[in-house]
Formats: C-alpha cells, structure tokens, sequence
C-alpha cells in the first residue's frame, strides 16, 4: 500500500507529458511565421549555424543516427527481436512507433510547407523543414527504447537521453536544414507520439 502513490504518480506522467509536449507544439505552429518570433528564431537559428566551435563531423554523425536510413531498420530489427521471443506486443509498438512517425511527419511537411533556411546547406535535407524529421524520429524512437528498457527511470539516463536529443536538434541547425522553432516542434511531436503510443500499449495489455 505504501508504493501505490509512486505507482500513481508514474500514471499521470504521460498524461502531462502529452499536455505539455502537444500544447508546445500547436504553439509553436502558431507563432512560426508572425512577427517578432520569426525573426527571432531566424536570427538565433543562424548564430548557431555560424557558430565555430560546434564540429562539423560531430553534427554530421549525430544527424545519421537520427535519420530513418539508421532508425527504421534498428526499429525492424527490434521488431522481429521481440517478436521471434514471444514479445508480440512489444514488437506491436515498436513497429506503430516507426512507422507512425514517418507518417506523421510527412503529413506535417505537406500541411505546413514551411521552407528551410535560406544559408547553404551542408548536407542533403527534404524540401520542407517543418517540424524536422531528424529530431522527431529520435525523439520518438530513442524514448521507445528507454522506455522498453526501463532506463527511464533512472534520472541521469533520462537527463543525458534529453541531452542527446537536443543535440541532435542543434546538429540540424548546425548544418544549415532547419530553424530552432522546426527543431523543437520535431521533439515535442516525436515525444507527443511516443507518451501516447505507450499510453495506449499500458492501457491495452495493462502493464
């Protein structure tokens, strides 16, 4: 009886979560394009571009480990892992997750069509920026698998997790694909659809 707060407590974490990370992304949608937020994140959004000390290479490596070309096939992969151990549910999620955020975010980049930067690139990127795939798909699948492997709860590998997925963000910045507002909006959407893909797997096989 003494550990049924905790247990509480844990249940209404997605549920903020969703408010929070779902609220910040319809802000950010209404504000993207109007004065004074957009010249704001253009102006911010090139000093990290500019910026020296952020290593090509380093940005680089971090963009490939958040593209689907790396994501889907170690999302597959996990897939038929936990589906050849019997894991059949889990293996259900994970292929909802990989699958849905590709979708989600090609729906997004037609609905928006928002242009990337206009400054040279540095790596090959879609036509449209908004929200930007890269972070949405780390954000979504690298918290699938804190959360299957419980690490989620372990507080320094929750803050270095975010850490890293920030990054990822900056390294699109960095190389000249998206603005600071398609990065953020690209995490709140891909942290949005992973609270509710495990949301909706907890309350389906009660766990």
């Amino acid at each position: 009886m003494l550990r049924r707060p905790k247990k509480t407590r844990y249940t209404f974490y997605p549920l903020w979560g969703l408010v929070l990370t779902g609220g910040l992304f319809a802000f950010l949608t209404l504000i993207r394009n109007q004065e004074p937020y957009l010249s704001i994140d253009k102006r911010w959004s090139r000093a990290i571009y500019d910026k020296e000390n952020l290593s090509n290479p380093l940005m680089v490596l971090l963009s490939r480990l958040s593209s689907g070309f790396f994501t889907v096939p170690l999302g597959l992969m996990l897939f038929l892992s936990y589906n050849k151990t019997g894991s059949r549910d889990k293996s259900k999620l994970i292929l909802f997750n990989v699958i849905g955020i590709r979708i989600l975010n090609a729906i997004f980049k037609q609905l928006f069509k928002r242009k990337p930067p206009g400054w040279e690139r540095r790596i090959q990127a879609s036509k449209y920026g908004y929200p930007s795939a890269h972070t949405m798909n780390a954000a979504g699948f690298y918290g699938l698998v804190l959360f299957l492997s419980g690490l989620w709860k372990n507080f320094w590998t929750l803050l270095g997790s975010f850490l890293f997925l920030l990054m990822v963000g900056v390294s699109r910045v960095k190389l000249g694909i998206h603005y600071i507002f398609d990065m953020v909006a690209g995490l709140a959407a891909g942290i949005f659809l992973n609270l509710f893909s495990i949301k909706t797997y907890k309350m389906i096989y009660r766990r």
